[in-house]
């Protein structure tokens, strides 16, 4: 068995090695699970211990009381005649690689860019320091969003996650925009019929790497949590039912990214790549990837830029009907394929509002310009749903904002948990988070929390500071929840309630209209929440 070795510790001494060798044995975390979370002590100056990987030995830099070990190779770099095609193994080294500065992001346009590269498939795994090598401590696999063409794992701090639960985290990049979903008919010529979902293939080749070394840095490769938000939840969902993935994580986190997504075809897919191939001057179908392949990496990605609605799919994200991804998430809920692990998932109060800049570029957002966007995006249900969202009652912009809100977000969660409950029967606990004291980000909205508002609370350091005692009290309350759940499958841990924590009760199908059905959290408020079905007006979208 691979292990931790300190510093300096020759190759020919790793058989041998065992606890003693990373500084001594702690409690083990199986303790967490009611609650009662072991702590460890280590010299926050002090250096972390050599890890032996896979693929050979990795340092790593203190920080604190976490140890981080940055840019692990999970699969071999995708480019030249890898670009468009699954993950390789990646070459071992020799000697000590040094784990102390970040992977650059995948390619990518925006602010990233210049930190961006298209050699990018790298892991960083977070673990307590001094925390022991049998510890066995549960894994949080972090997948991050930014719509499938941006981000990256290393804008995560999961200091609190790590050293809260305890924890072990991994952090992981995957492909984006079109070098990580593009289909092509020549690319599923070459793959055999599996196109289009590198990124997730990806994903499945990092959370191998896990299965394989989570061990070696005290974590249980047979307890492993995939966690996302937004586009980071969607690939969550593909996972679930990808086949290949099937076995590598025993639960799932899904944060304001539901289940029920709208993925485009492969068909529809390949039309999508076709269409930047021509733009790009590779006009032949036959042979459009081997021309593709001497375009940069920048090329491709400026040229397959596209603003979209957020009701239509995203043109490169996850593509069903390849090897990969056979079916969308709800298609292998209803088939039986669908990974049956215990579900965490929700959404956040207004999480529309960004969704909305769309439409503002194009100039003001009237009530009569939403009207229209209704009656093009739901023709079958446009009455209902003017009737349910009537004008004058909070400005135009606002008032889409909540359609988008509760089609896409809060009632599409509520949704695929009562299939997930019905069908496969798997325990699930839903949440609604909002910060309802947070300053409007202009006159057409009101106060309260929006798309991405709960990583500050589970990822503090990632998109800004907690500025008063009742959010860091909440930002504790939720990373004791998510990490029971990443240890145990229950939010609770071992009982109805953990210390002082509010017993997050099970999502259960009759609640959702008379009773409570998920968990509201708020500053200064944590509660079993009811009503949330008529408040979205789910009956519209349901």
């Amino acid at each position: 068995m691979l292990a931790v070795v300190a510093a300096g510790t020759s190759a020919c001494q790793l058989e041998g090695s065992g606890p003693d060798a990373a500084g001594g044995s702690s409690p083990s975390a199986a303790s967490s699970s009611s609650g009662a979370a072991p702590t460890f002590s280590a010299d926050p100056k002090g250096q972390p211990p050599v890890v032996a990987t896979a693929g050979g030995l990795v340092s790593g830099i203190r920080a604190g009381q976490m140890d981080r070990y940055h840019a692990i190779p999970f699969a071999a770099p995708p480019v030249g005649t890898l670009r468009w095609a699954a993950p390789a193994p990646p070459k071992p080294w020799q000697g000590i690689r040094d784990g102390s500065r970040g992977a650059p992001a995948c390619a990518q346009t925006g602010t990233l860019s210049m930190l961006s590269s298209e050699d990018c498939l790298y892991l960083t795994v977070s673990r307590p320091a001094g925390a022991p090598t049998d510890g066995h401590l549960p894994v949080i696999f972090w997948i991050h969003g930014g719509a499938f063409v941006g981000g990256t794992g290393e804008q995560a701090d999961p200091t609190a996650l790590t050293t809260g639960g305890p924890a072990i985290v991994v952090t992981t990049n995957y492909r984006l925009g079109a070098l990580g979903y593009l289909a092509l008919p020549s690319l599923a010529q070459e793959s055999g019929g599996d196109a289009g979902d590198y990124a997730i293939q990806d994903l499945t080749a990092a959370l191998r790497w896990v299965r394989s070394n989570a061990a070696s840095f005290g974590g249980d490769p047979k307890s492993v949590t995939i966690m996302g938000e937004s586009a980071g939840a969607i690939n969550v969902c593909a996972l679930l039912a990808a086949p290949a993935a099937n076995g590598l994580f025993q639960r799932a986190v899904m944060e304001s990214g539901p289940c029920g997504w709208k993925l485009p075809t492969m068909a529809v897919a390949s039309q999508t790549g076709t269409a930047l191939a021509n733009r790009l001057g590779c006009v032949d179908a036959a042979t459009a990837a081997f021309c593709l392949r001497f375009h940069s990496a920048a090329e491709i990605m400026a040229a397959s830029a596209v603003d979209v609605s957020i009701f239509n799919p995203f043109p490169f994200s996850p593509a069903v009907g390849g090897k990969t991804l056979p079916l969308t998430p709800s298609q292998a809920l209803w088939n039986g394929k669908l990974a049956n692990v215990p579900m965490l998932m929700g959404t956040v109060q207004d999480e529309g509002r960004p969704f909305t800049t769309y439409w503002a570029n194009q100039g003001p957002v009237t009530d009569l310009g939403v009207d229209g966007v209704v009656r093009t995006q739901f023709p079958d249900r446009a009455e209902r749903v003017l009737a349910a969202y009537p004008p004058g009652r909070v400005p135009a912009r606002e008032r889409l904002s909540r359609i988008i809100t509760d089609s896409m977000f809060t009632c599409q969660a509520t949704t695929f948990a009562q299939l997930t409950t019905a069908i496969a029967r798997v325990p699930t606990y839903l949440y609604e988070f909002d910060v309802p004291e947070r300053p409007a980000v202009n006159a057409e909205f009101g106060a309260g929390a929006t798309h991405g508002a709960e990583l500050d609370f589970l990822l503090p350091g990632l998109t800004g500071k907690l500025t008063t005692p009742e959010q860091h009290s909440l930002s504790k309350t939720m990373i004791g929840y998510w990490t029971r759940f990443a240890a145990t499958g229950n939010p609770n841990g071992s009982g109805t309630a953990t210390g002082s924590a509010v017993a997050w009760p099970r999502f259960d199908v009759p609640a959702v209209r008379s009773g409570d059905d998920r968990l509201l959290l708020t500053p200064g408020r944590t509660a079993p929440a009811a009503g949330t079905w008529s408040a979205h007006h789910c009956d519209v979208w349901s």
